[in-house]
């Protein structure tokens, strides 16, 4: 048990070195992932509102030609 503790104390302090001399990089790749996936859900839903707006021309269209038909 003790050499488990050991173990995983140096195993922490191994990566608190590492992170503490990668900090800026990691930090810095972290928003540009972010940044990334913003921009990404920003072009799907840009594309779903252009989709749901051509739905809506198309049903107003369609609801138009029956009401035509009806007179």
């Amino acid at each position: 048990m003790k050499n488990k503790t050991l173990f995983a104390g140096l195993a922490g302090l191994a990566a608190g070195v590492v992170l503490a001399q990668n900090w800026r990089f990691l930090t810095k790749e972290g928003i540009k992932f972010g940044l990334r996936a913003g921009q990404k859900v920003k072009e799907v839903s840009q594309q779903a509102m252009e989709d749901f707006g051509d739905l809506t021309a198309e049903a107003n269209e369609e609801l138009s030609e029956s009401e035509r038909e009806v007179m």
